[in-house]
């Protein structure tokens, strides 16, 4: 039995933090009256947060790898359509902030889960995976803190 590293799991706990950590500050700085879709895009990305923390409970590699592509499958089909959506708006209404920053959490959950996915064979592996996760999750951290503010 192989058992995944600390590192992949910690990149899975980055996918859900990505979903979390901007729910929080759009809590904070609109409160809970906040207008309705906007509630709605914080509870679709509540239960994708819960979708990548699957992951980290599992500490054999063949269970944590399927965890994480099922993540990434639920991540990526949610997501799409609501991007979809917000590219529509954004091209109607002009104001790209919004769009983007949910463009970007979504990708950098994808490119956790993804670094995740391959750190699981072992700690050598995925080494430009895990660059790329961790710097798509700060990114899209930086992205949310000017809009919450």
């Amino acid at each position: 039995m192989a058992v995944v590293p600390a590192s992949a799991r910690w990149l899975a706990g980055v996918a859900c933090a990505v979903f979390v950590v901007p729910l929080v500050l759009i809590m904070v700085a609109y409160g809970v009256s906040a207008r309705l879709f906007l509630l709605f895009l914080s509870m679709v990305g509540l239960l994708t947060a819960a979708v990548c923390t699957v992951p980290v409970f599992y500490r054999r590699q063949d269970r944590f790898r399927v965890a994480c592509a099922a993540a990434g499958f639920t991540v990526a089909g949610v997501w799409v359509p609501l991007l979809i959506l917000g590219v529509l708006a954004a091209l109607d209404q002009g104001s790209w902030a919004w769009c983007l920053a949910y463009l970007f959490m979504s990708v950098a959950a994808i490119a956790a889960l993804i670094a995740a996915f391959q750190r699981a064979c072992g700690p050598d592996c995925g080494r430009v995976a895990v660059a790329l996760g961790w710097s798509a999750a700060v990114v899209s951290m930086a992205c949310w803190f000017p809009l919450a503010a």
